[in-house]
């Protein structure tokens, strides 16, 4: 543990430990199908206590489309704004779109305290903690997917050690969905 970030006790670390173990054994068994995705998805939303999560694969970055492998507390229709790219309540397509471009996990602990010019609609007089993090194949650099994670009211805010589990976390996706991808792409080309 790294001195100076705080256990949040609203999470459930064995849980989050989990999610990070399916994922290692999908990468050890030669790669994931997607069930072994979304049960590791559910075990990380969980263990965030997340009311709102969706893991989504990038498609194609500009404009940004996305395909849904996985959510929580999301409606059909609001699944399918999130994949062409648009805003719903609590879930920020302009966080997302921060993730896939910049590479690197988005953290807002407070909505409210973002600044005006900073604040999205979707979280705009929603007090949430946001943490959004790429899905990046390891040699190329390229973002895959991407995992959003939010929780309402700041008892729950996400902290560091949430940006530290959910970066550890996005790298080992990154490893088993890059390592699944070449798979596809070799077979498909023996044949």
């Amino acid at each position: 543990m790294t001195p100076g970030l705080p256990l949040n006790l609203d999470r459930n670390y064995p849980a989050l430990f989990l999610a990070l173990d399916e994922v290692l054994e999908a990468l050890d068994d030669g790669g994931p199908d997607e069930e072994a995705l979304r049960r590791s998805f559910e075990t990380s939303a969980d263990g965030f206590g997340a009311e709102k999560a969706l893991l989504l694969v990038v498609e194609r970055s500009e404009p940004l489309r996305m395909r849904a492998i996985a959510s929580r507390g999301l409606s059909a229709r609001e699944i399918a704004a999130c994949e062409r790219g648009w805003s719903v309540p609590g879930v920020s397509s302009t966080r997302i779109r921060e993730a896939v471009l910049g590479g690197v996990p988005v953290m807002v602990q407070d909505s409210e305290l973002v600044a005006a010019s900073e604040t999205t609609g979707a979280l705009r007089g929603n007090p949430a903690s946001v943490l959004c993090a790429p899905i990046c194949d390891p040699r190329s650099g390229r973002s895959l997917a991407v995992l959003y994670v939010q929780n309402h009211g700041v008892r729950s805010a996400f902290g560091e050690v949430d940006r530290a589990w959910i970066e550890v976390y996005a790298r080992a996706l990154g490893r088993v969905m890059a390592g699944a991808r070449s798979r596809r792409a070799a077979v498909g080309s023996a044949t």
